[in-house]
């Protein structure tokens, strides 16, 4: 054969076996013209057909056995993409519920933070039931629960040997497996305080499987988390506790107080340094609070603002003065007495208290004291010198009888008044003191009157004394001894300023709730411009007809307190030449002892 033909044949085997229809065709046509290779085309016409179908077949195979590898990989590539993209949604969940977490517990209010972490937690690690609980001692303070009851976990918490309780001992996780017919698990996690290790909470969870490394870790970051918070909680309450403690002693400090910071810029006041100005000017608030307008307040009722403005000008410039300041305010009604203090932390200056004491009613009792014993040394001094000078005279020189009979009688008339006195000062201390002994009880005050009624019925030929009372009882809670001596000396001083005798009446009405008493006279009567001052010590109407008739000018201050002792009041009506009335109203006991 040939080399052409050679090489033909063989490209056309080639053609043939590689299956390029092509290079067939075209050899076919060249065998066609290549006597030698006519033989050979057409032995492997009939060659064709077997091979090729063969060779078809292992294709169709090679591309089915290619296109289940495709396809089998890109399900696999199809599912490993669902699963990371799972595992994105995923970690996007968990990174969401952990910014939330941290979100609540910056912003909400603790209960509420505690709930939101709850929640999402249990959507974190998959679970559905739990709770969160706070501790005061050995009791649940504040306590979230999801599918719990509560006291399913005051019991979980009081169980002895519970997860609880061991976790709260141990400090650290425990997960138990429960004694019940379906599997069940019970897991607590201990919330710790971060700077004393102390289990200020617990994290506890109810599931059916045991929990994963993954989910405790979960519970463990949270738990951490809630121990920061609430030691944040529990430091911000103790300072609330010990603040409002602060508030609550300066405001039960009776003297008034202003706080006023070294910068200027704050001034505080506490609640009587409020109660001290015009109700406009009062704070709803409860506490040590700022005080701007009190602060300006007090300079516009103060009637010394030079003074007191130097005076905290020496403050503000570094100086203590050692001394107090004695000021008045509104006109002189109100007498303080203010002195400062400064407040330094850890050799710091932070401010100065300025304390404000109001020594108006010390001022007014002082100078009630000083006139009161003026009084009684003048009044003493009186009747005294008269029985100085008529014992001297009976002594140094020889008197005729009857002008010894009269000088006796002055010296017996002077040492009753002395008594008198004696007495009527005595009585006025007792009262002002409240040292009594007498306790107060049940007194009819009918029975009262029948018993002083019998000592002034023939007491005085000139007067006419009638007594009138109602017939259902007239009780009341007091001093017998006291009611007695107020009776007596509404009496006595009806008759005493009588002088040209006449009716006196005495009559008690029963009213709803109190008894009224009036004593009523047709004496010389009260003007107008005195009857304010009738109740002072030692008062006495200042006329001719008052000064015949003589007296300590203490009985009806005594009336007076005796009164007011007694939650009552006393009021007087007068005329003048036509005579005096005096009401005063007592409250009735209770029901129950009247």
């Amino acid at each position: 054969m040939q080399t052409k033909t050679l090489a033909i044949y063989y490209e056309f085997r080639h053609a043939i076996i590689s299956n390029n229809r092509n290079y067939f065709q075209k050899y076919v046509k060249v065998g066609k013209e290549e006597p030698a290779l006519t033989k050979v085309i057409k032995q492997h016409r009939h060659y064709k057909r077997r091979p090729m179908a063969h060779l078809n077949k292992r294709r169709r195979a090679i591309e089915s056995d290619r296109l289940r590898s495709a396809s089998e990989m890109t399900a696999t590539i199809d599912d490993r993409k669902a699963g990371f993209n799972a595992e994105l949604v995923r970690a996007a969940n968990q990174m969401r519920c952990r910014n939330e977490i941290m979100e609540a517990l910056a912003t909400q209010p603790l209960e509420m933070a505690l709930m939101t972490s709850l929640e999402k937690l249990l959507m974190m690690i998959g679970l559905e039931r739990g709770a969160i609980v706070t501790f005061k001692g050995d009791e649940p303070r504040q306590v979230a629960l999801v599918q719990l009851e509560e006291n399913q976990l005051v019991n979980a918490v009081h169980e002895p040997h519970g997860v609880i309780r061991r976790a709260r001992i141990m400090r650290k996780s425990v997960q138990l497996p429960l004694e019940t017919k379906e599997p069940l698990f019970e897991t607590a996690v201990p919330i710790q305080a971060p700077s004393t290790d102390d289990v200020v909470g617990m994290v506890y969870l109810l599931h059916e499987e045991a929990l994963e490394v993954d989910q405790f870790g979960d519970i463990l970051d949270l738990s951490r988390k809630l121990g920061m918070t609430l030691e944040r909680h529990l430091l911000f309450d103790q300072m609330q506790y010990e603040k409002i403690k602060i508030y609550q002693l300066l405001d039960s400090i009776r003297e008034s107080v202003l706080y006023i910071e070294s910068s200027g810029e704050n001034v505080y006041a506490n609640e009587a340094l409020l109660k001290m100005f015009p109700p406009i000017l009062l704070s709803s608030a409860q506490g040590f609070r700022h005080a701007y307008e009190r602060a300006t307040s007090l300079f516009e009722h103060i009637d010394q603002p030079e003074e007191l403005h130097d005076y905290i000008g020496r403050l503000m410039n570094g100086e203590l003065p050692g001394e107090t300041i004695e000021l008045t305010a509104f006109r002189g009604n109100l007498i303080l007495r203010i002195y400062a203090e400064r407040i330094a932390i850890q050799n710091v200056e932070w401010g100065m208290m300025l304390v404000l004491r109001d020594v108006t009613k010390e001022k007014e009792l002082d100078r009630k004291q000083s006139e009161f014993v003026s009084i009684v040394s003048h009044e003493l001094r009186t009747p005294l010198s008269s029985i100085m000078g008529f014992t001297e005279l009976l002594l140094k020189r020889e008197i005729d009888p009857e002008r010894t009979r009269k000088y006796l009688s002055t010296i017996h008339a002077e040492t009753v008044r002395l008594s008198q006195l004696i007495n009527d000062i005595l009585d006025i201390q007792r009262n002002e003191t409240s040292d009594y002994q007498d306790v107060a009880t049940e007194v009819d005050m009918k029975q009262t009157l029948a018993e002083v009624e019998t000592l002034f019925t023939l007491s005085s030929e000139l007067h006419t004394i009638t007594f009138d009372v109602p017939s259902s009882p007239c009780t009341i809670i007091a001093h017998e001894e006291k009611m007695r001596q107020l009776l007596n000396n509404l009496i006595m001083n009806a008759i005493k300023y009588s002088p040209d005798g006449g009716t006196i009446k005495v009559t008690i009405d029963r009213l709803a709730d109190s008894i009224e008493l009036k004593v009523a006279d047709e004496g010389i009567g009260i003007s107008e411009k005195s009857i304010p001052y009738i109740f002072d010590k030692f008062y006495r109407a200042d006329n001719s007809d008052t000064r015949k008739i003589g007296g300590t000018g203490l009985g009806l201050a005594i009336c007076k307190m005796i009164v007011e002792e007694h939650e009552g009041s006393i009021t007087v009506d007068s005329r003048i030449g036509e005579g005096t009335t005096f009401t005063v109203l007592l409250p009735l006991a209770p029901k129950g002892k009247a």
